[in-house]
């Protein structure tokens, strides 16, 4: 499949459900990533049942395999780097997007 822009961003959803698994519902694996999601939430100060994890593909990557190795091997820090992100907002910042995605 042909990109129509390399200014594209791939969003992937899933609609409520469709991943549930009890089994994984009850893992180890599932309440650390629980509990790193929930802190995270908590430290911003939302608290609601939707969640959206974005940034470069090779952040979000990284991010999720800190996870998995910290999970795997527990002796892995992982760092939240919690900055201004206004900046990816176009509507809040039109000459960001002209700029660099315009």
């Amino acid at each position: 499949m042909d990109s129509k822009s390399s200014k594209d961003i791939a969003v992937f959803t899933f609609a409520r459900g469709t991943q549930y698994n009890e089994s994984v519902i009850k893992s180890e694996s599932y309440l650390f990533v629980e509990r790193i999601i929930d802190s995270m939430m908590k430290r911003s100060g939302v608290n609601t049942p939707k969640v959206g994890i974005g940034g470069a593909k090779e952040d979000v990557c990284c991010f999720i395999a800190g996870l998995i190795e910290y999970q795997l091997l527990y002796n892995i820090n992982i760092v939240y780097d919690e900055s201004d992100s206004s900046e990816f907002d176009p509507d809040s910042n039109p000459e960001i997007y002209n700029d660099e995605l315009g």
